[in-house]
């Protein structure tokens, strides 16, 4: 039997300008046992007005937790998407998602390196990355939250990448949330990449992409795919991850409700 469990990435409502108990709603109807909510510092009208399921730092994450467990879910990760080459924002937006992410119960938060300056050489980049992960691993450790690096940037997106990033620190609280879709948007094999990074792996982003609609690094767009109906080999991917022996969530990212009821057909035969 596979152990793989699939899970709602509350970033496939992105454009259905609903709130985050629509989220929750529609992964309670199609079935999911795990949902992966989305934060975000300060306050935003249209999340405050219900067009939006990104949730503020701000808000009481008691709530979002009565709430996802009301419809029978847990929460898999806390998307807290961050720049680690920030030592001021960056370090202070995932502090406050450690906190929120253990009150929510997700023992996970999902973050990535943030946009690279021009003026950045690739030593500094990483020197800056290994103090902000010293101080934030150090509160994984006291909270047991694991922080996972997805690709998302120039670093990120490829095996290199992501195992210098992986060396910085010996703490087990450091793991990688693979996204399948943004590898292949930044032109590298999601599989070979995959292969090379896997024993890190705590988390997945299933996400799949059609090249002719991505432009450059376009890693946040999702490209209207539903997961199994775009250019990623996502049948290769779930191999390297049985092979590796995963047992952790699949997260469906992709465009909307339809989109992910046709994700979760393509899946369900290949997961058991």
């Amino acid at each position: 039997m596979c152990a793989m469990t699939l899970c709602a990435e509350a970033d496939t409502f992105r454009h259905e300008e609903k709130d985050f108990s629509y989220a929750v709603e529609m992964a309670r109807k199609l079935g999911f046992e795990y949902i992966e909510p989305e934060v975000m510092t300060g306050r935003c009208l249209l999340n405050v007005y219900g067009y939006c399921n990104i949730t503020s730092l701000e808000d009481d994450p008691m709530e979002m937790r009565k709430a996802i467990e009301a419809a029978g879910l847990k929460a898999a990760c806390l998307s807290a998407h961050s720049n680690l080459l920030d030592t001021v924002y960056g370090v202070d937006y995932l502090k406050k998602a450690i906190r929120f992410a253990h009150i929510l119960g997700a023992p996970m938060v999902n973050t990535a390196e943030g946009p690279k300056a021009d003026w950045m050489t690739d030593e500094d980049a990483f020197r800056i990355m290994k103090y902000n992960l010293d101080e934030l691993l150090r509160m994984c450790a006291n909270y047991d939250i694991t922080l996972t690096i997805e690709p998302h940037g120039v670093y990120t997106t490829n095996a290199e990448g992501l195992l210098r990033i992986m060396a910085l620190s010996d703490s087990p609280y450091l793991a990688i949330n693979y996204d399948t879709g943004n590898v292949a948007v930044a032109g590298n094999d999601s599989v070979e990449t995959l292969k090379a990074v896997v024993k890190h792996v705590r988390h997945v982003h299933l996400k799949d992409i059609v090249r002719e609609k991505t432009a450059g690094h376009e890693t946040g767009v999702t490209a209207g795919a539903a997961v199994g109906e775009g250019d990623v080999d996502i049948r290769g991917c779930l191999n390297v991850l049985r092979d590796a022996g995963y047992q952790g969530c699949l997260s469906i990212e992709c465009s909307g409700t339809e989109a992910l009821e046709r994700s979760i057909e393509f899946l369900t035969p290949l997961l058991r």
